[in-house]
């Protein structure tokens, strides 16, 4: 995931497990068995794609994200509500919700349904980024409802959204351009690696350079002061010269061993070791 101001990538799973085992079971309790059609699951490199037949009983997708939305009747009542009572889907309606949240919460794109060929219900499970711009709008904006994170998707598919939702997301200086051109804002991007890299000047905090410190000793038994320089160096703040950053490590080494945390293996500086301290 680019840009979430550490010096390391946050990996993250490509699909959540939790939405997979939700939507198929939504397509076998929404499913219409008078059609005699089956349900589908092709799996690509990037994105699951699961369909049923039959109608989407609210007939889009926007009343879903509502919190009080209600579907008005269901296909397969007795069926869907024991899958309920065995825990195999949400209640009514939550699940294809907390869908959409989990996505929005790994800066993902939202599940796509396709509704438009008939009596068939297709939705799409992306498992990569399709747009940075996206990724760092959601990273930058976690308090964004559903609502307008889905307009946001939109964009970034190149779906139409009316004048009115265009309005309410420049308001809001997530996109760019003219209609129909329009397109998530780069600026935020720019913003997030502004801030990445006052991170990055800043260094990590003296804590983590212990902790490599100590990582390395319990893998490597001991180590030079010239090893700590090398594991730091990429680590510690980009203003500092490299006279500066060897003073840096030279000063933590000799905190850690006045904390009783590491010490050295002879008296002879120049032979000596840094050890864990037993």
């Amino acid at each position: 995931m680019p840009n979430q101001l550490t010096l390391f990538p946050t990996e993250t799973k490509q699909y959540d497990m939790w939405i997979l085992r939700e939507l198929m079971n939504n397509c076998i309790a929404h499913s219409d068995y008078t059609i005699g059609g089956r349900i589908y699951l092709n799996e690509f490199e990037d994105s699951i794609i699961l369909t049923n037949p039959g109608t989407f009983l609210p007939g889009k997708i926007e009343p879903i994200l509502e919190p009080s939305y209600n579907p008005p009747f269901y296909r397969n009542q007795l069926l869907a509500q024991t899958m309920v009572n065995f825990n195999m889907i949400d209640t009514q309606t939550t699940g294809i919700r907390r869908a959409f949240r989990i996505q929005k919460e790994r800066y993902f794109p939202l599940p796509d349904y396709d509704l438009s060929r008939a009596r068939q219900v297709k939705v799409t499970i992306y498992g990569k980024i399709l747009d940075e711009n996206y990724t760092h709008m959601l990273f930058e904006n976690p308090d964004f409802d559903l609502k307008t994170v889905y307009l946001a998707d939109c964009v970034q598919k190149h779906k139409p959204i009316n004048k009115e939702e265009v309005r309410y997301l420049r308001k809001l200086n997530v996109i760019e351009g003219k209609m129909p051109n329009i397109y998530i804002s780069a600026r935020i991007a720019e913003y997030v690696d502004e801030k990445a890299q006052c991170v990055k000047n800043k260094g990590f905090e003296e804590e983590a350079y212990r902790k490599r410190i100590i990582s390395y000793l319990e893998t490597y038994k001991l180590g030079k002061k010239q090893d700590f320089i090398q594991l730091l160096k990429d680590k510690l703040p980009d203003t500092l010269d490299e006279n500066q950053k060897e003073s840096k490590v030279r000063n933590l080494l000799k905190k850690m061993k006045k904390e009783g945390i590491i010490t050295t293996d002879s008296d002879n500086k120049r032979l000596a070791n840094w050890v864990l301290k037993k």
